[in-house]
């Protein structure tokens, strides 16, 4: 029999030693884990930013400073400039989505806090931009553009007038002042580079007629120069900005990089899509996490003897042994079967243990239909799923043939090897948009707005029409606008088709209508 004392000793030895070896490890192992896994994530999102900002101050003769902020595109290089002074009561912060929107296109965009009451301290900002520009090695100052915004316009114009020999490449002037009636500049003869005027239709402030009378000067002067007017658009471009800056950014691209432009064009998803994959930034923390098991200190206890299990708890594991199983199956059942090929076996699985009852008749109708040979099961699940989750969340009715035919189904243009895989990423990006809107009308002008911000319409030779590769180089000819228009509609419950003019069309009001038109379609 062990003594009391000497059996506390052993205990608090023991106790000791599971501390010593067990405690104290993981007191170390778990937060360096937790770090290492912090900071890999924390790479990884910085990798996947596709800019780079950067936020400088430039100080002036008179020892005055003023802000600036780089918007440029990964990965950094040799980049066409836009500079960009914004409208009367803007600043940096607020112009942030409009040099996003042009550096998307790949152009190194740069906007400034200028003097807005002096025009006289604004030339001297902008001498002092310019030296820096000259600095940068990622700022080709041989292709900068400059873009102003009404008063922005008004001081970048004025600024020209004045240095001549300073003239971008190319200058554009939205929601501009315009020209007087009865007023010809004689200056504006020195004026030589090419000209865009973009004007809002119902622009309060400056009429239509004083654009069109400096367009009108300009060209009487030999400028090249083209007028744009922005239908319904007032003197903010509220709703149409993120469109008009787009549109900027692909003028300005076309200008600036070359003949070659798009035939060389790189998109922003494109770009994305080369970055490191997640898992490659956490091999750090797997690698502190292999190496502290495989060299962590084991305590070396004598081996005990052999323990004799009950019945009961033979019993309990072997229940154990089965639960797991079920689990496995179940876990493969769910994330393995999808991503195998169509056909009657996994047809099958699908129905028994993938499909929700309330899903069964849409997933019987797609499966009817002969468009599934070398598609994935998943592709099937996903368009059933999120077409009938759209179906009970927006705010219209459609009946179940025209759901079917026009909203659940994935053919569009019906030709052979059609993609069908596209309705998961074009319903995560736009559903959030529509899930608000009260009328198909609304939903559809919301779904053209924002789809014409991130798709450019252009035109050439090899220009994609499939949806899923639209979506990933963000350009297509009309044709294939058309169509991604189309897939887009239906991925947020909005009946859509293409007519026999390949034009988009939307179910409203028990009949089919053009759907809407983006503000700008080509710059």
């Amino acid at each position: 029999m062990i003594p009391p004392q000497e059996y506390i000793e052993n205990s608090r030895e023991g106790g000791q030693n599971r501390g010593g070896l067990l405690s104290r490890p993981l007191a170390v192992f778990i937060p360096v884990l937790v770090a290492l896994l912090f900071l890999g994530a924390l790479a990884w999102a910085k990798e996947h930013d596709p800019f780079v900002r950067k936020w400088f101050t430039l100080t002036i003769s008179n020892h005055e400073s003023f802000q600036c902020v780089a918007v440029l595109p990964k990965p950094m290089r040799r980049y066409p400039v836009v500079i960009y002074a914004h409208e009367a009561g803007g600043d940096l912060l607020y112009d942030g989505a409009a040099l996003r929107r042009m550096a998307e296109l790949g152009l190194a965009t740069i906007s400034l806090e200028y003097d807005q009451a002096n025009e006289t301290a604004f030339a001297t900002q902008f001498e002092a931009l310019f030296r820096y520009l000259d600095q940068q090695k990622w700022a080709n100052t041989s292709a900068v553009a400059w873009v102003g915004f009404n008063l922005g316009a008004d001081r970048m114009l004025g600024f020209i007038l004045q240095h001549p020999e300073r003239q971008p490449k190319l200058l554009i002037l939205l929601s501009a002042a315009g020209l007087p009636e009865g007023q010809i500049n004689s200056h504006l003869k020195s004026l030589h580079c090419p000209v865009l005027l973009v004007h809002g239709e119902r622009n309060e402030l400056f009429s239509l007629a004083d654009i069109k009378r400096l367009a009108s000067v300009l060209q009487t002067n030999g400028t090249p120069v083209e007028q744009k007017v922005v239908s319904g658009a007032s003197y903010e471009m509220a709703t149409e900005r993120g469109v008009v800056f787009r549109c900027i950014g692909e003028y300005c691209w076309s200008h600036l990089a070359g003949k070659d432009a798009w035939q060389n064009y790189r998109s922003l998803a494109q770009r994305q899509a080369e970055a490191s994959p997640l898992w490659l930034f956490f091999v750090p923390a797997a690698a502190w996490a292999g190496g502290a098991l495989l060299w962590s200190p084991r305590r070396k206890d004598a081996s005990p003897g052999k323990i004799k299990l009950g019945r009961s708890e033979i019993a309990l594991r072997w229940l154990a042994v089965l639960l797991v199983a079920w689990a496995l199956a179940e876990t493969a059942i769910h994330l393995v079967t999808p991503h195998l090929p169509v056909g009657s076996a996994t047809l099958s699985i699908a129905r028994r243990y993938l499909v929700q009852p309330k899903e069964r008749a849409d997933f019987e109708y797609l499966t009817a239909q002969s468009i599934w040979d070398g598609q994935q099961l998943k592709t099937i699940l996903e368009h059933v799923e999120l077409a009938n989750y759209n179906r009970n969340s927006v705010n219209w009715q459609v009946d179940d043939k025209m759901y079917q035919d026009f909203v659940l189904s994935p053919v569009i243009t019906g030709n052979d090897g059609e993609q069908l895989n596209w309705r998961r990423s074009l319903w995560e990006e736009f559903y959030p948009l529509i899930r608000h809107e009260a009328s198909l009308e609304d939903a559809a002008s919301v779904v053209v707005r924002h789809l014409r911000e991130r798709v450019t319409i252009s035109t050439g030779p090899d220009l994609p029409r499939e949806v899923s590769t639209i979506r990933l180089m963000q350009v297509a000819d009309e044709v294939g606008f058309e169509v991604i228009y189309v897939a887009v509609l239906r991925s947020v419950g909005v009946p859509a088709r293409l007519d026999v003019g390949g034009h988009a069309t939307f179910w409203s009001d028990d009949k089919w209508k053009t759907a809407p038109q983006p503000a700008i379609i080509r710059l």
